[in-house]
């Protein structure tokens, strides 16, 4: 019985073990956020859940993409999801990101950001 025991207990910290490494490289891969505005409705409707890759490249990027992005609001910085809308004058490496919604705290108000404020490119909505 003693035996029986101790492999369990081994399998059991092992199995914690591979899970915590899980949980840390998916951490360290990609972003899941719960979007709690209603500013990407009705793309995106409150309470859901999206999931950002972290690794990408910004000339990859195009209108019409979902991106997580940091964005100055006058509370100070928010970390939320917007939509590419490139404009003509758009110089290179800066992002026009509009929200769905009128309503929505964009680029009409805050002007153009920079590829490093972008922090993940949205590839998966869960509602």
């Amino acid at each position: 019985m003693k035996t029986f025991t101790k492999i369990a207990v081994r399998t059991v910290l092992i199995l914690m073990a591979i899970f915590l490494l899980f949980v840390l490289v998916a951490r360290s891969l990609f972003i899941v956020s719960t979007i709690r505005s209603d500013s990407m409705q009705p793309l995106i409707v409150t309470n859901s859940i999206i999931v950002a890759v972290k690794q990408f490249h910004a000339a990859s990027l195009r209108s019409g993409d979902l991106v997580v992005v940091d964005i100055p609001t006058p509370e100070g910085r928010v970390l939320t999801v917007r939509k590419i809308e490139q404009q003509p004058d758009t110089m290179a490496g800066q992002f026009y990101l509009r929200a769905v919604n009128t309503n929505g705290y964009d680029s009409r108000q805050f002007g153009t950001l920079q590829a490093a404020d972008i922090r993940g490119k949205v590839i998966w909505i869960i509602r």
